[in-house]
């Protein structure tokens, strides 16, 4: 019965207007997809476990970090292996860049409101 629900729920957001904007960077583009990534990597501390929430294999995961860093000078991601402390965190410069995409989603959203209505 749940399954159903979803699946409801999965439709009528399907049939929603939605908007998905990118942005070019050095002829590399930036939207929601690997925002998203490194949005999981800082809540869970791991790019595995981020990816895995996304239904992304790892190895895709890591593509698109690369994409990412090569577009900036500055890391985005700081790695630490094992033990306790290690996983992966995202640098100041990665937490901005996340922010700063939430920013101007919620801009563009909010622009766009009368004419998704």
């Amino acid at each position: 019965m749940n399954r159903k629900k979803n699946n409801r729920k999965a439709e009528r957001i399907a049939l929603t207007p939605q908007l998905r904007t990118k942005v070019l960077v050095q002829n590399d583009m930036i939207g929601g997809g690997k925002i998203e990534l490194l949005r999981l990597i800082a809540d869970t501390g791991s790019i595995s476990a981020a990816a895995k929430s996304m239904g992304l294999g790892y190895r895709r995961a890591w593509f698109l970090i690369e994409t990412i860093q090569r577009i900036f000078d500055q890391p985005v991601l700081i790695s630490e292996r094992g033990g306790t402390g290690g996983g992966t965190k995202l640098t100041p410069f990665g937490t901005e860049l996340v922010q700063r995409h939430a920013a101007f989603d919620q801009q563009i959203t909010d622009a766009a409101a009368d004419f998704l209505d």
